[in-house]
């Protein structure tokens, strides 16, 4: 036995009741790491402890691959520098509970309709039909019985001439429209609207095209397929629906309906729709995306009222950014005027806010602003 080996024995005396295992330096090497990381239960905690204490050498690995962890846990994570307003993170929580809600919702619902549904019973009829011959003939007689003695009370009917019907398009009805008639009358109705269950929104020609060309498809049980300008009465009453609606459609719907409309934001009543978005979406990626289609339109008291109330009461913290810097820079360019109301709010963030961006975000802004 070596000299190393024999300092590895422990004093009888100081051997604790509960750890009777002795370690020895082969076993220190795996050992340090799950040390340094605070992963030993109480009893191999207490064996390494009494063998460094005994083991010079042994004590420099514990040593060395605490020191090494530590340096580890000092340095910045690539998460956080990639997203350091949570936005991210929030979005993709955002998401993640929507396919749930999504998942149990068709799980609810899927039983009974699956059971009632014509496709599971001919399945049920045709596998019964394979297996019993007899039944299959005595089917096919009853059935060609049937269809006999309905072809001969049937009136034979005269062809009758259909035009096809327009489609739903803003093309369409706009050169259909006399300049001399009155406005034609709205083509989406409320009761179509509400009737709608999923919808898609896409750019048929590009938004930044000499003619950009939109396309909205509202799919209910009679689907309508609307294309037309940004700025089309109908493309505009279809978007807004599903903006107010966020419960019903999906965050990607509303986020392109957003695109369409922030280029009418010009339009009060569309400035009306991008504000609730802002404070009242579910999705913080559509509150976001909504408050930056307000930019430049701070003179509006709606608009303003939107900023502060996301500033003041937003749960996430990129939005409490964003609303500063867009107030700020509001401020900055003379658009508005500096007021009791705004640096209140500035100054409760400063004070209260859980999220040290904002906090220092508001003082930068306060300062700016000449405000203390």
């Amino acid at each position: 036995m070596t000299d190393r080996q024999e300092n590895l024995q422990p004093e009888p005396a100081a051997a604790s009741p509960e750890t009777t295992r002795v370690m020895n330096c082969d076993e220190i090497e795996s050992l340090a790491v799950l040390a340094a990381c605070d992963e030993l239960d109480p009893g191999e905690r207490a064996a390494l402890d009494l063998h460094i204490a005994a083991c010079p050498a042994c004590a420099a690995v514990v040593e060395r691959e605490a020191r090494l962890q530590q340096a580890v846990a000092a340095l910045d994570q690539p998460a956080d520098s990639l997203d350091r307003s949570g936005l991210l993170l929030a979005q993709c929580r955002s998401e993640l509970a929507e396919a749930l809600d999504d998942r149990k919702s068709r799980e609810e619902h899927s039983t009974w309709p699956a059971i009632l549904s014509p496709a599971a019973w001919w399945g049920g009829l045709r596998h019964t039909l394979i297996y019993h011959p007899a039944m299959s003939m005595a089917v096919l007689l009853v059935a060609g019985f049937l269809a006999g003695v309905a072809g001969q009370r049937l009136p034979v009917a005269t062809p009758v001439a259909v035009s096809p019907s327009p489609v739903t398009t803003a093309s369409n009805a706009a050169s259909a429209a006399s300049p001399s008639t009155t406005p034609a009358p709205r083509r989406v109705t409320d009761e179509q609207l509400r009737r709608v269950d999923s919808a898609h929104v896409a750019w048929v020609s590009p938004s930044d095209s000499r003619t950009p060309t939109v396309q909205v498809e509202l799919n209910s049980p009679t689907p309508m397929d609307i294309v037309g300008a940004p700025n089309d009465a109908d493309i505009q009453r279809a978007l807004t629906f599903l903006l107010e609606n966020s419960q019903r459609f999906d965050s990607d719907v509303r986020l392109n309906s957003l695109d369409v409309l922030r280029m009418n934001a010009a339009d009060p009543d569309v400035r009306r729709t991008l504000c609730a978005a802002a404070r009242l979406d579910r999705d913080p990626g559509v509150r976001l995306k909504a408050l930056n289609a307000l930019q430049g339109f701070e003179r509006d008291p709606a608009v303003r009222e939107a900023l502060l109330d996301a500033l003041e009461s937003d749960t996430n913290s990129a939005i409490r950014v964003q609303a500063i810097h867009l107030l700020l820079s509001a401020l900055q360019s003379g658009s508005i005027a500096a007021d009791p109301q705004t640096a209140d709010v500035l100054r409760d963030r400063l004070r209260n806010d859980p999220s040290p961006i904002v906090r220092t975000q508001s003082a930068a802004a306060l300062r700016e602003l000449g405000v203390q």
